[in-house]
């Protein structure tokens, strides 16, 4: 033994067996990325970014849903970065995509950057969830919104996940609480796989923290 912790395969998917896990929850959450894509609902010309992007199946398919968006993206490992950058329809459009190593944590761009941020079940690995809301809000531009897909944990969350808040037992309310302390409105959406939540910024930072934090609504998606 070397004293080094290793870190899990689903946090941080490298090498010949990163790519065969990242193609592996491909296939498994191609309905939750169906499901972001309604949610999030992008419209012609918006810049969007997506934290934790994996092998790049959610980018691919918001290129194909909006022809003159413009799409960014950070994921925490090189190995996806690869694999996503390979993609075909990726490959093809690189004049209106950024896709960069990093996380949550440290967003690369400026101030006011995006009009839509999506996340889809990256949520788990933010180990500082406040300091990522603090980055989201930051280069979220005014009246813009957020699309969090949630795994479904309830009481059963692995014990290494970095997030506390998905190690809490009430993930989903408790991750609608820190959007609406960060400025949003909330609304919880019932899809068909995952729980969603989609954030809606108000014009002043903290705002939010003086209206209802959910507002429920089924989602048909």
């Amino acid at each position: 033994m070397n004293g080094r912790t290793r870190i899990p395969l689903p946090q941080h998917p490298t090498g010949i067996t990163g790519r065969a896990f990242g193609w592996l929850m491909e296939k498994i959450n191609e309905r939750a990325y169906r499901e972001a894509l309604n949610l999030l609902h992008p419209l012609q010309s918006e810049r969007v970014l997506e934290i934790g992007y994996g092998t790049g199946r959610f980018v691919e398919l918001l290129l194909r849903a909006c022809n003159s968006c413009y799409i960014a993206g950070v994921d925490p490992t090189s190995t996806m970065v690869r694999v996503a950058n390979s993609r075909r329809a990726i490959a093809a459009n690189t004049d209106r995509l950024d896709l960069r190593c990093g996380d949550a944590s440290a967003l690369p761009w400026t101030n006011d950057s995006f009009d839509a941020i999506v996340a889809i079940h990256s949520f788990q690995f933010w180990s500082d969830p406040a300091r990522a809301l603090d980055e989201i809000r930051r280069v979220l531009k005014t009246s813009g919104r957020i699309v969090l897909i949630l795994r479904d944990h309830a009481k059963r969350a692995p014990a290494w996940l970095p997030n506390p808040i998905s190690r809490s037992g009430a993930e989903v309310k408790a991750a609608a609480n820190l959007l609406v302390r960060h400025g949003f409105d909330v609304i919880e959406h019932s899809t068909k796989s995952s729980p969603a939540l989609v954030g809606y910024l108000h014009s002043t930072l903290g705002s939010g923290a003086q209206t209802s934090a959910m507002h429920r609504r089924d989602s048909n998606s």
